[in-house]
């Protein structure tokens, strides 16, 4: 697969399985008092949560706002609403692709010896959680001899460790391992 079809199938990914989110999502970031939105999560306060909303007619009403203000102020369907819109589709899309082309794919590329398509997507869908951290993680993995060409193992590896290296408390465990397993449904379901 090209560059290009491996972002597109992780974006289409991250977008079909929701493990991120739907388009309308907003939550509060377990990071701080800032909301989360949309399919990947962006966040925002000043981050790349107002970056989706600048694209969007009618975001700026909700850049640099605190999560708390945007719900005492009863706004959080309004922003909902918006995200889910055509148009706060079309940005998400937009900006995700970016995300897929210009920061997943080229930290995956520095894992060595993960060569398998089907792999790939299958770290891409995590990397929202932090592109970094999967990097790392898939590279400690692999000198540590894990098979991370082999789906299942990956499957195994993010389900029962990733939580731990992504630093996020037991508390976190049962949904990555929920996310472990959904995205490797997913991917293994593409035929690769």
């Amino acid at each position: 697969m090209t560059r290009d079809e491996l972002a597109q199938a992780i974006a289409k990914g991250l977008v079909e399985t929701g493990v991120e989110g739907p388009y309308n999502c907003v939550t509060c970031s377990t990071a701080g008092d800032y909301p989360s939105m949309g399919c990947s999560q962006w966040e925002g306060l000043g981050g790349r949560g107002d970056l989706l909303l600048s694209y969007i007619d009618g975001g700026a009403q909700f850049a640099g706002r605190t999560y708390s203000d945007i719900a005492d102020a009863g706004e959080l369907d309004a922003l909902s609403a918006l995200l889910d819109s055509e148009q706060g589709q079309s940005a998400q899309n937009q900006i995700l692709a970016d995300d897929c082309r210009e920061k997943y794919l080229p930290a995956l590329a520095e894992v060595d010896g993960l060569t398998n398509p089907a792999c790939i997507i299958y770290a891409g869908i995590w990397c929202p959680t932090s592109h970094y951290v999967v990097q790392k993680f898939l590279q400690r993995r692999r000198d540590r001899d894990y098979d991370i060409n082999n789906l299942e193992v990956l499957r195994d590896l993010f389900r029962d460790e990733y939580y731990i290296a992504a630093d996020v408390g037991e508390q976190y465990a049962e949904g990555y391992a929920n996310r472990a397993e959904t995205t490797y449904e997913y991917v293994a379901g593409l035929g690769i």
